[in-house]
């Protein structure tokens, strides 16, 4: 059998950078699918089922599910599931309050953005105008983030490879950001979502496979696990966690509500060919997501139980849980498999962002300040891309 433990590092190099070209390939191809506005913000409303969900969940997932929730789980306990919970019911409230709704305002009012159905909605253009800058902050913060999570993990990925020259944390933000901006720019949200459903992908996988990991990492499995965390503390195993029944029932506020209000959510769920797509997009996406939190509650669990039983040293911080089971615990490939789909989360979250962003800047704003239509809109909104 080959042992590719010497080849860690250079396996998750190899897995990051077939991904990065994949996107680039993605982007490539879809610059033949988009040929007008329609096309670069709504993917000509020509979406299916399994692209849209995939999308969807994969644009909301972003790194936290792979870097801070592994913490979280170690840290807390069960509290974390109460996310999951609170996410699919985020889900819930957007595609049973909105999703026929908006579908139906982009058929009828050949809305090609989230402000252009509000202004649709309330016949009014100072609230395409508010709601168009008020994207364009959320955007510019957002995206910072997601950069910043993607040159770091870039970093760490190269600083491992002994070949390489030691690489600046402003070098791996110029290569994650080029590779970004090129499959949005040529793409526009067509990449995008084409990209999100294969990120989508990736990170189910992942996920599914380090949860298999995980419980073969602990002696005993989940039973040995579950039994290592209740001796050392038993409300870490208990239905609310450490947090508690108030604590975990409070983040229904953040991620009920607040994801059911998310702007790049919404504005794929304008995307779907068919109105009554709409009913099998949400559990799919719900499943989608759940699969995906796999990765971040095993984790935690595993490493907190491996601490506990003196088979790992104690973590200098919660966060270093994932880092720590793929380094010591999972197969070579899997670690590269996982890296890859940490990237996928951080990206499906910023490209999402980014088109919302450049349409607001080329599509909305002008309009709600009366000018109705600016000339070659597409060339305008890929220069707005590169610019945001």
């Amino acid at each position: 059998m080959i042992d590719f433990e010497p080849y860690r590092n250079l396996i998750v190099f190899v897995s990051v950078a077939i991904y990065m070209a994949m996107c680039i390939g993605v982007g490539l191809w879809a610059l033949r699918r988009t040929k007008s506005t329609k096309d670069f913000f709504m993917a000509g409303r020509d979406l299916g089922v399994m692209v849209t969900a995939l999308a969807v969940f994969s644009s909301t997932l972003s790194g936290f599910g792979f870097v801070g929730g592994p913490g979280l789980v170690y840290r807390m306990g069960i509290s974390s599931l109460w996310m999951i919970v609170c996410t699919s019911i985020g889900y819930s409230l957007s595609f049973f309050l909105l999703g026929k709704r908006i579908r139906l305002f982009a058929e009828i009012r050949e809305t090609v953005s989230l402000p252009d159905a509000v202004a649709a909605r309330y016949n009014s253009e100072t609230t395409r105008f508010f709601t168009a800058v008020a994207l364009v902050l959320g955007v510019f913060g957002y995206l910072g983030t997601q950069i910043l999570a993607m040159a770091t993990v870039l970093k760490d990925i190269l600083a491992n490879i002994a070949w390489l020259p030691t690489m600046e944390l402003h070098v791996c933000m110029s290569i994650s950001v080029a590779v970004l901006v090129f499959y949005c720019v040529t793409g526009g949200i067509v990449a995008s979502v084409y990209t999100d459903m294969v990120q989508g992908g990736i990170m189910v996988v992942a996920a599914m496979l380090v949860f298999a990991a995980a419980i073969f990492a602990v002696d005993g499995g989940m039973m040995g696990t579950a039994t290592t965390i209740m001796r050392d503390d038993p409300e870490a195993m208990s239905p609310w966690g450490t947090l508690g029944i108030m604590g975990c029932l409070s983040w229904y506020f953040l991620f009920a509500l607040g994801g059911a209000g998310q702007p790049h959510v919404i504005t794929k769920l304008m995307m779907n060919k068919r109105i009554a797509d709409a009913k099998h997009i949400l559990p799919v996406s719900v499943i989608g997501y759940s699969l995906s939190a796999l990765l971040w509650i095993s984790i935690g669990l595993a490493m907190r139980a491996l601490v506990l039983q003196g088979d790992h040293p104690e973590l200098a911080s919660a966060d270093d849980a994932a880092p720590q089971f793929l380094r010591h615990y999972a197969h070579p490939l899997l670690a590269g498999i996982v890296f890859a789909g940490l990237f996928a989360a951080i990206m499906s979250t910023a490209d999402g962002f980014l088109n919302i962003g450049a349409a607001a800047v080329v599509h909305d704003i002008p309009k709600a300040l009366g000018i109705q239509s600016i000339r070659n809109e597409l060339m305008w909104a890929r220069i707005a891309t590169l610019i945001i």
